[in-house]
């Protein structure tokens, strides 16, 4: 399936407001004193992770498009997928102690705040 330059553009710019969003979190963790290492690879871990979502959410949506007779069954099976491995993502944060849990799980906040701006 090829890849339509909308779900590119709109990934790009969800990717973009993560990696800013990301930055700011990193800065509040500076500036209180708190940031080492742990936090850097869980903003990196949670930030993979909400832009994956996002581009596995698009791609399901173009490929429903493409199926409007199964078009339900897509979505609704790439919505259950998809949140499994965001669940997945975050047990990894929490149980590993290389990553930072706040620091994973704030990423995935940011495409929803990036979408309103």
């Amino acid at each position: 399936m090829k890849i339509s330059p909308s779900v590119r553009k709109e990934t790009g710019h969800i990717a973009l407001g993560v990696c800013i969003g990301s930055a700011v979190m990193l800065a509040v963790f500076l500036l209180l004193g708190k940031l080492n290492y742990t936090v850097v690879l869980g903003a990196l871990l949670g930030s993979a992770g909400a832009i994956l979502n996002f581009f596995c959410m698009c791609l399901s949506c173009q490929r429903a498009v493409n199926y409007p007779d199964r078009a339900q069954l897509i979505v609704r099976k790439s919505y259950t997928t998809r949140m499994l491995a965001m669940v997945v993502v975050m047990i990894i944060g929490y149980a590993a102690p290389c990553f930072h849990v706040v620091a994973v799980v704030v990423p995935f906040l940011l495409p929803a705040l990036t979408i309103k701006a």
